[in-house]
């Protein structure tokens, strides 16, 4: 019963299916949002099927998280077992068969040969030496003669269903274990993993510590950012630093179980000194606010008005590069200033700008995974290379007035009828 069941499993029609509900699965993944809260679900699919409304249902059958559910999990388990069972029950006796040599000594077995050639003459020590001077693999017995090439072709449907397995091995290895987590850090800051995303049923969130030393962008003529990084130190539970490095968007920070990338930026307040008459002065931080405008990031801060008529100013910051822009309290411009100049100075209202608080986004992810992914996909290349090469077998044999000769081959069949007739003129004269 058991036996059976695992044939059954072998069968690469069941292979097919299972792949192909898995590539519909992962199709309404990409189309339905993953890992939202549970009111952006009720606010995008609040339509009723069937008297129910549509997002209970999404919720319900998982596919909020599709790549986590025990169902989809199932799937790529059934599948990996699947492509499992067929090299063990197919692909490796395949293998074992073709290592093994057998001789046609029958006329009637050259008849199923593509490439066959009747001859009245044979040289042997010739068909010998010009066989493994073409690296093929030769086998005689009494009048035959059998050689073989390209073995390794054979290997080829064997690495892609190992390849294939260690990526789905990886794949759920990762989503079983693996978190995401996504943190906003202003510069000189110290922080530990916090803001967990996404997280696996198994995962467990490791406590290191990291510390933020700067962070600055660069720009385009036209004033758009063309990167911005982060310099990042990774400390030991004493605060001593123990790794350092500068991470910027595709140059993330690469430690033994984490990966730490450089996602975003944002600007978190102001730093405003209030200059007193009596020489003193008072450091004030203001807070901001972040508008969302078309293709372009906003942050708007204000200095309120006082008992000593001044009105209040607004403002505005478009970037990190340390010039705010000034208005009145109706709307009117008043200048561009940067960071060290004065804001406002009449009488005892004197304010400087000493700082923009910026921030840097930092993406850590933990994906224990990742290395089976790489080496699947890696060997499913190799396959790839290696499923080009022809897998070619030749056949010979000859008695006292006549010798016939035939091969076959899997693929390139025009360069091995080449290869073939170049037999036949070192080693065969033909029959007339």
């Amino acid at each position: 019963m058991i036996k059976r069941f695992f044939k059954y499993l072998a069968n690469l029609k069941l292979a097919i299916l299972i792949l192909l509900a898995i590539s519909i699965v992962t199709s309404i993944g990409s189309i339905v949002e993953q890992s939202k809260e549970i009111e952006f679900y009720q606010d995008s699919y609040s339509m009723l099927f069937f008297g129910i409304p549509f997002w209970k249902i999404l919720i319900f059958l998982g596919f909020n998280n599709i790549y986590t559910t025990w169902w989809f999990l199932a799937l790529l388990a059934f599948l990996g077992l699947s492509l499992g069972c067929c090299t063990i029950i197919q692909q490796l006796p395949t293998l074992k068969f073709s290592r093994r040599y057998y001789f046609y000594k029958q006329v009637n077995q050259y008849r199923k040969l593509n490439f066959k050639i009747n001859s009245i003459k044979l040289f042997p020590s010739h068909l010998s030496y010009t066989l493994i001077n073409k690296e093929y693999s030769l086998f005689q017995q009494s009048n035959s003669f059998y050689a073989y090439k390209g073995l390794i072709s054979r290997i080829g449907p064997i690495i892609v269903h190992l390849s294939i397995i260690c990526i789905l091995v990886g794949s759920t290895v990762g989503a079983l274990k693996g978190f995401n987590s996504q943190e906003l850090i202003p510069k000189t800051e110290i922080f530990h993993i916090q803001n967990v995303i996404k997280t696996g049923t198994f995962s467990s969130i490791p406590q290191n510590t990291f510390r933020v030393n700067d962070f600055w962008s660069i720009y385009t003529s036209n004033g758009k950012i063309k990167q911005f990084y982060t310099d990042i130190s990774v400390l030991n539970g004493h605060g001593s630093e123990v790794q350092r490095k500068t991470i910027s968007v595709n140059n993330p920070l690469l430690l033994k179980d984490l990966i730490v990338y450089q996602t975003d930026w944002g600007i978190l307040g102001l730093r405003v000194k209030y200059n007193k008459t009596d020489s003193s002065g008072i450091t004030l931080q203001l807070p901001i606010s972040k508008v969302n405008t078309l293709g372009s990031k906003v942050w708007i801060s204000s200095l309120p008005n006082n008992k000593n008529d001044f009105k209040g100013l607004i403002i505005l910051i478009k970037d990190n590069r340390g010039q705010v822009s000034l208005y009145n309290t109706e709307g009117k411009f008043i200048k561009n200033t940067n960071i060290g100049d004065n804001i406002f100075n009449t009488g005892p209202n004197n304010f400087d700008l000493t700082d923009i608080i910026s921030s840097t986004g930092i993406q850590i992810k933990s994906d224990p995974g990742i290395k089976l992914i790489y080496f699947g996909f890696f060997f499913l290349m190799l396959s790839s290379l290696v499923s080009y090469i022809s897998f070619s077998e030749f056949w010979v044999v000859y008695f006292s007035s006549k010798a016939i000769s035939g091969g076959k081959t899997n693929r390139a069949k025009i360069k091995f009828n080449l290869e073939f007739s170049k037999f036949r003129q070192s080693f065969l004269v033909k029959d007339s």
